[in-house]
């Protein structure tokens, strides 16, 4: 007979499938069709020829050989492993069926008491001289991060040095938040002297949270954290288990990764996942890893057989989540202390300057913006002059803020906002209402009749005409 608490464990974890009751309905079998015999119905066919959509092969054909003229592919990126301290060559594949496996022996794990009880807790060193990708980690040391006024905490530090910090991660039973939410694996690291630490810490059911949480307070202190969109899921979600526990966690500075990642790369990359910066950022290639989505579904496994292989291969994604982290900080560190030479594509200068002027860097973000004008010869450089436009007009520098919005009024694309621009500033900041008149006739030309933006140019039209005969 099932137990309560099995029947807890069941429910929380989605249970299994149920069989079905004997005697009832079976679900049908359908037999494998094969692919390459699939035909699609010909009135089917037609109908999405007439719209200009291509069928796709059901089987893909052999590659040709290059020709001399056609294109080479493209270059491979340069991809290198993680930083381990631990091997993890040994670990049983995840869904091999044999005996169970002790958890705590292939980790590495010891059982940690605290005040609320016994949990599992795991520790390792990475000595900071290891690469992570083709990022050393001992490059994290070189370049504090500026934080924003809301990432400051209490203490309002402006800035994180890496040595500061608790780089924090978590492993959740899903994602939707909301107290049947739990955080049942929490690895979180730091530096001491020449290695970076690791610390997880792992709940092997529902009653060990407490103690979990406990260990992982007692670590942290009121340390500064950086995490990966930590400040919208994975800490509010530990304060709110911390609360369930009448427990309180104190106020702190929390640098945000993923905020920093969306400006620094925000043309480059399509998607700003960890997984995207690593291999596109970092130079990292995981290599056998358990996806993300998969790890609530391996611990819900682990809750039912006790069989440690699948939940292993989580401590290992954890790990490499918490050191690409300390990885992270370095590069991002280092593009926002010489942006003008570290931003590796000026698409992303926009973005970066962003960034800066959002931590009160107001001279780098222009630093950064007049190189990628300086330098980006083939490529679109409004945007860069848009913004250098607006920096310029706050330092009370007219005469460069109409230099730059003049040159993005005068290329192929007309550009109503920017004539705009040139015409306030020739009309209330150098007093030649000559000048701003014959800008505003000219957006006339490009403009639509009856539009809204028509009817403002008419109406500042109409008042320097004005302001001109009463002079």
């Amino acid at each position: 007979m099932e137990s309560n608490a099995d029947r807890i464990r069941r429910v929380l974890s989605d249970g299994a499938a149920i069989a079905p009751a004997p005697g009832g309905p079976k679900l049908r079998e359908v037999p494998a069709e094969d692919a390459a015999t699939r035909t699609l119905d010909p009135d089917l066919r037609r109908r999405l020829e007439s719209l200009g959509v291509a069928r796709a092969a059901s089987v893909p054909p052999p590659r040709q050989p290059l020709h001399e003229d056609d294109e080479p592919p493209l270059p491979r990126l340069e991809l290198r492993p993680p930083a381990e301290s631990f091997v993890w060559e040994g670990l049983p594949d995840p869904g091999t069926s044999e005996e169970p496996v002790p958890l705590a022996e292939l980790v590495g794990g010891v059982e940690r008491e605290t005040s609320h009880g016994p949990m599992l807790f795991v520790e390792r060193r990475f000595p900071l001289a290891l690469d992570h990708g083709r990022i050393p980690l001992a490059k994290a040391l070189r370049h504090p991060v500026p934080l924003k006024p809301r990432e400051r905490g209490p203490c309002r530090r402006k800035a994180l040095d890496a040595r500061e910090p608790v780089f924090i991660d978590t492993e959740t039973s899903g994602l939707a938040g909301g107290t049947g939410t739990v955080a049942f694996l929490v690895g979180a690291g730091w530096i001491e002297d020449d290695a970076f630490v690791l610390r997880q810490y792992y709940m092997r059911d529902y009653p060990e949270e407490a103690a979990m949480l406990s260990a992982l307070e007692e670590d942290l202190g009121d340390r500064p954290l950086v995490s990966f969109n930590g400040r919208s899921f994975d800490w509010p979600l530990l304060t709110t288990r911390w609360r369930m526990h009448r427990s309180r966690a104190p106020a702190r500075a929390h640098l945000d990764l993923l905020p920093a990642a969306r400006r620094l790369w925000s043309s480059t990359l399509h998607s700003h996942s960890l997984a995207t910066l690593e291999r596109h950022v970092l130079g990292l290639e995981r290599g056998g890893d358990l996806p993300g989505y998969l790890i609530p579904s391996a611990w819900f496994d682990y809750l039912r057989s006790g069989w440690g292989g699948t939940m292993a291969h989580a401590f290992r994604h954890n790990e490499i989540d918490v050191v690409s982290m300390l990885a992270l900080f370095a590069r991002v560190g280092a593009i926002l202390e010489d942006p003008a030479v570290r931003v590796e594509s000026h698409a992303d200068r926009v973005g970066t300057a962003r960034l800066l002027l959002d931590v009160d860097e107001g001279d780098r973000a222009r630093r950064c913006l007049e190189a990628g004008v300086e330098h980006a010869e083939a490529e679109d450089v409004r945007p860069l002059r848009r913004l250098l436009a607006q920096l310029c007009r706050r330092s009370g520098e007219w005469d460069a803020a109409l230099d730059h919005w003049r040159v993005v009024a005068r290329a192929s694309t007309f550009d109503a906002e920017a004539y705009e621009h040139v015409a306030k500033l020739y009309e209330h900041k150098l007093r030649d209402l000559g000048a701003a008149l014959r800008w505003t006739e000219a957006a006339l030309e490009h403009l639509v009749e009856g539009t809204r933006s028509y009817e403002a140019f008419v109406h500042r039209a109409a008042r320097l005409r004005r302001k001109l005969a009463a002079h």
